[in-house]
């Protein structure tokens, strides 16, 4: 296994194969701590539209389980996001875990597919209880050393790997087939005190959720009598209320519709919080997500980026105007917030009655800047430029296959990269996207333009665009910037000014010349908290470090950052024995 669990006593196992839901409570104890629903492979939207009656047998044998349980559920995205709210009531939603699974190729309306929902749901309603679980550290075939470089920070992170993430790509799972891989990784994820066993429930060949074979009529793209209407500019950024604007523009009149709205999570922007009650934000929501299920043409594609559970509710939503069309999981490190690190972000793509075939599928003759995003990173390789550029002369192979998993798009780190906008997307996901959806000269659109990287792609790969943004101080940046690159400027590139805005709750630290390094520092607490055989206080660090307990108060954030090292073992950027965590060494918990 590609995983270690601290502490953890793995589950005992009971496996079970459902025929009929009539029968669950029968066959199945409801005597087990933590259970595990294996649906049929390859169920779309249209068997999850059709599964009202099986989603609300299942939510009846979940009353009468123990109100300490764990439930989850292994199924496709569609599936997911629908039996969520047939669940809403019984359960706790806790996390939507993206698995890897093989490629499959869909046909030229979809996009290719390479992962399944794994959903956990708890009958309590406090946060989720699990083990502290790491991944093992992966390669690089090509140097040798681990695929992320992690710099001066080894010192920082463990020996055996980081923990674990909401998005699973160590292992490949087959749903049709053996899902052992995951089974053991919940078997030991919830080996937790009070938790004895794991029921896996096969149904696979359960009659209430096999696919109805039944002759599919596909709906046809509406045609226009005449030519569609064409917005009034080819290129317009807007500074409005983005329902307000959206209502000014002509029914059938957009290529594309992207948008990364406010995600409600009572971050800071310019003139407003994002913290709205969820009844009065999905209210909202649904109305600029109708106006852009009126603005898109027959066969184009809206997609929306959000975080996985508000995406379920906006697919919800678009589910009684458009069609669904894929479910892109984008695994984007956001705020470690918790033991499993949130990485997966989700993008809801649907298209108005049958989508088209994706251009990108259908286009032989790309720009550069096409080809560049539709041929992602190998899985497996570095970004280290010295192993890069030795690649390029060995002439290695280092490309993947592009699908509905991308984890080769990095949020902007650098401060050089970014601009007066908290919450600034990377300019290649936009370029994926339009690559994959669009054609050269087609019309993009972005209700929630910000500082405009959504636009400034869609100007650098000779889309037209309309980007609307409700605060004046963002819809001037994007101005500015815009004039950059019509003036020849990079808008992407580094910039000598560092911004004021953050992406995080953490303050920046002021720019110091160190007298001592940070890690020689973070190594000394390491080195008292080894003496104590536990993590030292201030006072204990102001007595027993040789360095002035002064160095530690400037050039640190926290006290968490500081004790960051005497937490954890150290790692090396090369392959080590892999033991288990127990044995390895004694780790320091607060």
């Amino acid at each position: 296994m590609a995983h270690a669990s601290e502490n953890s006593k793995r589950l005992s196992l009971e496996k079970h194969v459902v025929f009929r839901l009539t029968g669950l409570g029968r066959t199945v104890s409801k005597a087990s701590d933590v259970y595990l629903f294996h649906f049929p492979e390859g169920r779309t939207d249209r068997d999850a539209m059709n599964s009202d009656g099986a989603f609300e047998k299942l939510g009846r044998f979940i009353e009468g389980l123990d109100s300490n349980s764990t439930v989850c559920f292994f199924t496709s995205p569609p599936d997911a996001a629908r039996l969520q709210m047939y669940l809403d009531e019984q359960l706790k939603f806790q996390l939507w875990v993206t698995v890897k699974t093989p490629l499959q190729v869909a046909n030229h309306g979809a996009h290719p597919q390479q992962h399944a929902a794994l959903l956990v749901f708890t009958r309590y309603r406090t946060s989720l209880q699990h083990t502290k679980t790491r991944i093992a550290y992966t390669y690089c075939p090509a140097c040798g050393k681990t695929t992320k470089d992690y710099g001066g920070k080894k010192h920082v992170y463990h020996e055996y790997g980081t923990l674990m993430s909401d998005v699973w790509r160590d292992i490949e799972v087959d749903p049709s087939s053996d899902i052992m891989d995951v089974v053991d990784r919940v078997r030991d994820l919830f080996g937790i005190e009070g938790y004895n066993s794991l029921s896996v429930v096969d149904l696979k060949k359960c009659s209430d959720l096999l696919p109805k074979e039944e002759k599919l009529v596909k709906q046809q793209v509406p045609l226009f009598e005449s030519k569609p209407p064409k917005l009034k500019s080819g290129q317009l950024l807007i500074n409005g209320d983005s329902l307000k604007e959206l209502k000014k523009i002509p029914s059938n009149s957009v290529d594309f519709c992207f948008t990364d709205p406010p995600y409600n999570l009572e971050k800071k922007y310019d003139n407003y919080h994002d913290a709205l009650e969820l009844r009065e934000y999905f209210a909202w929501c649904d109305k600029w997500l109708s106006q852009l299920a009126r603005v898109i043409k027959p066969g184009r594609t809206v997609a929306i980026l959000n975080i996985p559970l508000w995406a379920i509710r906006h697919y919800q939503q678009l589910c009684k105007e458009l069609d669904f069309q894929s479910w892109i999981v984008w695994e984007a490190m956001g705020l470690p917030v918790r033991m499993i690190m949130p990485s997966h972000y989700s993008i809801v793509c649907f298209s108005k009655g049958q989508p088209r075939n994706l251009p990108y599928l259908m286009n032989d003759h790309f720009s550069e800047i096409e080809k560049e995003s539709l041929l992602p990173l190998g899985e497996s390789y570095c970004l280290r430029a010295s192993c890069i550029n030795n690649r390029m002369k060995r002439r290695i192979d280092d490309r993947g296959k592009l699908s509905d998993l991308w984890y080769d798009i990095h949020r902007l780190k650098h401060n050089t990269r970014r601009v007066e906008h908290p919450t600034q997307l990377p300019p290649m996901l936009m370029r994926r996207l339009y690559s994959i959806f669009t054609k050269q000269g087609e019309t993009i659109l972005d209700c929630f333009n910000g500082s405009g990287t959504s636009t400034l792609v869609a100007q650098q790969m000779n889309r037209q665009f309309v980007g609307i943004e409700l605060s004046e101080r963002y819809h001037k940046l994007a101005e500015k910037r815009h004039h950059e690159l019509s003036m020849g400027h990079d808008p992407f590139g580094k910039k000598e000014v560092i911004p004021k805005a953050k992406n995080s709750r953490v303050p920046r630290m002021v720019k110091q010349q160190y007298k001592v390094s940070k890690k020689v520092l973070q190594l000394e607490v390491r080195r008292i908290a080894q003496r104590l055989n536990r993590l030292p206080t201030r006072e204990e660090v102001r007595v027993m470090s040789k360095f002035p307990i002064k160095y530690y108060d400037d050039y640190f954030i926290s006290w968490g950052e500081v004790c960051a090292a005497a937490r954890t073992t150290g790692m090396s950027e090369y392959p080590a024995d892999k033991t288990s965590i127990g044995e390895q060494t004694r780790l320091f918990t607060d």
